[in-house]
Order: structure tokens, then C-alpha cells, then sequence
């Protein structure tokens, strides 16, 4: 009983806000991430992080724009959390503020028309919410996309039952039991959503491929789920998307494919490096609209030379052996 009236605490106290939101005009939006975006990079830990990670990522950078690109990251992602509260479900706020573009549509026509299953690979770059609203909006893609749920399920409700889903095509599976989930959506005929640069272990289908001329994990599940189409006479395709906000205002949907025929990489790690290289390619372009503010470099292999070791930031450690195998124990 105790947990409950916690929970439903927490939901009206994050409901007035997400209510207020709603019914602000779109320069009141942008007011607000002005004013959240400052507040954030005024915690220290958090300044600390998002600077720490674009120094291991682009050394290279004089500290005016290390910190250039942190300020203007912050306001990006506290635009694009509002935005999306702001913009779903309402067909006019949709096409105000996300631009599928002609080229991406024209992509995705032929996709749908060929009944191929779309799976897209998304990184924290620009607006990742934009993404999954775009293609079943415009591009009339059934769309399953791979959400962490909130533990307050009033929360879990309001924010992905009653928020994400609330998209025309597009429907919410949630990250424990993933797997058996999107090979059902796929044999109904659904495409998938997939964040390409969250730290999987390797005990759950993660590896370790170069970002930024550093080892990080990423999971295998884009190259996992295509083999299982191939297997099953399925047809799909692995797509790289991204959604940036341009000098407009607005969002614009991109998309790539992989540099060469899936067929033709060695194994799933190749397959999981092209895409990864794609993602690095967009945030060098677009620095200051990725997600600074994660440990993205948190788990340092074994055996890799001092030099690339000193280059990781000062929240990552070698992860213990159950990172690698769930039987084997801590150390």
C-alpha cells in the first residue's frame, strides 16, 4: 500500500507539469528548455559528465567548444523531451514540428510496397521520439519500438500506453523479453525500432566495437534480427535513421543503409561496426544534438594498451566477469 501512494504521488507531481506543457504555445516550449537546459548544466555532476564524455570522444577540441557543444546539448535534449511531450498525438503539431523529407518518404514507399520489414537503428542523436513518430506518421510503417518501462506503472502509462503509442502505427514492447516480442512483430509484419549506443552486456547478445577510437558495447540485435528474417524467408532490411533539428526549427528525418550487402559482412560484430561508424559520422556532424549526459564509456575491456586506456573518462572500470557470463561470479 505504501508503495502505491508513492507512485501515484509521483504521478500527479510529474502530471501538472506534462499538463502545462500540453497546453503551452510552441515559444513557451522553447522558453522552458532554455531555462531547464541552463539549470542542468549548472550541476556540477552533471556538467562534469556531459564535458567528460565530449573530451574522451573528440580530444581534439579546444575547451570553448568542448563547452559550446555541452551547453547546446543540454538545450537540445530538454527541447526535443518537451517537444515530444508537446507534439503526440496531435496531427498539426506533428507536421509543424517533424519533417520526414521527400528522399526518406520516397525510401520508405518502396519499403512498405515490398512489405519488407524496416528495422531501423536509431543513436540518442537529435530527436529519437521524432523517429518513431515519423515513419508510421507519414510513412505508414507499422513501427515496434524497444522501450525501458518505468517502474511506476501510472508513470509507465501516462508516458508510453497513453503517450508514445498514442502515434498512429506505432506500438511500445519494453526492453525485458524484447527479443521474443519483436520476432512476433516481425512475423505480423511490423518493422522495429532499435537505440544503437546503449551499454549491452555481452552475456545479453552485446560486443565490444570502436566509437570514437574507443572500445564501448552495443547490441548485436540489429544483425540478430535480420539473420532471423533471412532464416524465415522474412523480408527486411537494416536501416540507419537518425532526426535532426535544422536551421528551420524543425526536425528532419534521415536514412542510410549499410555501406554494403548484409550478406556480404563476416559476422554480426562487422555488421554492428558499419552501423556504429554511420552513428559516429552524424554526431561529428551534429556534435551539440547528441547525448552527452550517459555513461556511454563506461566498461573498459581487458588487455587493451595504456595509452587507449588513459583515454576513457573517470566514471569507466573493466566490468566484473558476470559482464561477460551470468554464471561466472563478481571479483
Amino acid at each position: 500500500m505504501g508503495k502505491k501512494i508513492v507512485w501515484l504521488l509521483q504521478y500527479w507531481i510529474i502530471l501538472i507539469p506534462y499538463a502545462l506543457i500540453r497546453v503551452l504555445p510552441y515559444g513557451g516550449i522553447r522558453i522552458l528548455a532554455k531555462w531547464g537546459s541552463a539549470a542542468f548544466f549548472l550541476i556540477p555532476s552533471c556538467r562534469k559528465l556531459v564535458l567528460a564524455n565530449i573530451r574522451c570522444a573528440m580530444p581534439e577540441l579546444p575547451e570553448t567548444e568542448v563547452r559550446r557543444i555541452g551547453r547546446e546539448s543540454a538545450f537540445h535534449l530538454c527541447m526535443n523531451l518537451l517537444e515530444f511531450i508537446w507534439v503526440h498525438g496531435e496531427p498539426e503539431r506533428i507536421e509543424r514540428c517533424y519533417d520526414l523529407g521527400e528522399e526518406t518518404g520516397a525510401k520508405l514507399r518502396v519499403h512498405v510496397a515490398a512489405k519488407e520489414r524496416v528495422l531501423f537503428v536509431n543513436p540518442h542523436l537529435g530527436s529519437w521520439e521524432a523517429s518513431g513518430v515519423m515513419a508510421p506518421y507519414y510513412g505508414n510503417v507499422d513501427l515496434v519500438a524497444v522501450a525501458k518501462p518505468v517502474r511506476n506503472p501510472y508513470l509507465n502509462k501516462l508516458l508510453n500506453e497513453s503517450g508514445r503509442e498514442k502515434c498512429k502505427g506505432l506500438r511500445i514492447i519494453f526492453s525485458k523479453g524484447a527479443i521474443r516480442a519483436a520476432i512476433s512483430a516481425l512475423r505480423e509484419g511490423c518493422g522495429i525500432g532499435l537505440l544503437i549506443d546503449q551499454n549491452t552486456r555481452v552475456r545479453d547478445g552485446g560486443c565490444f566495437v570502436n566509437f570514437f577510437g574507443l572500445p564501448v558495447t552495443s547490441s548485436k540485435s540489429p544483425a540478430s534480427l535480420k539473420r532471423f528474417c533471412d532464416a524465415n524467408n522474412i523480408p527486411a532490411v537494416i536501416a540507419y535513421g537518425t532526426s535532426i533539428r535544422e536551421a528551420d526549427g524543425k526536425i528532419h528525418a534521415k536514412m542510410e543503409y549499410l555501406p554494403k550487402p548484409f550478406d556480404e559482412y563476416e559476422n554480426d560484430e562487422a555488421v554492428l561496426q558499419a552501423l556504429m561508424d554511420l552513428s559516429e559520422k552524424y554526431i561529428r556532424r551534429y556534435p551539440e544534438q547528441y547525448l552527452w549526459f550517459y555513461h556511454r564509456f563506461q566498461n573498459i575491456p581487458a588487455g587493451i594498451p595504456e595509452e587507449v586506456r588513459r583515454r576513457y573518462p573517470y566514471y569507466a572500470a573493466e566490468p566484473p566477469p558476470s559482464f561477460y557470463d551470468k554464471r561466472a561470479k563478481n571479483q
